[in-house]
């Protein structure tokens, strides 16, 4: 559960470009939320600590901008002013 799987969100990354079509991190961010949620009940249903002493012990992956732009052809992103 600790490595992020882009292709298993593919649907919401399409679903996102289908209304926005070059909202490249729009979409990766949807990926990563849904990635972020799902490991997060899993750590939860599986008693597994993220925190020991104040520390995150699993770090958290990047948003999958790449793998969007490869995956769709989406262009550069462009970061909110």
């Amino acid at each position: 559960m600790s490595e992020m799987q882009p292709d298993r969100y593919r649907q919401l990354a399409e679903e996102h470009l289908e209304a926005r079509p070059d909202d490249t991190l729009g979409a990766a961010m949807a990926v990563w939320r849904a990635y972020l949620a799902e490991r997060r009940d899993w750590m939860r249903d599986h008693k597994v600590r993220r925190y020991v002493d104040g520390r995150d012990t699993l770090g958290t992956p990047r948003p999958p901008i790449a793998w969007v732009r490869l995956t769709f052809g989406t262009s550069e992103v462009r970061w909110p002013s």
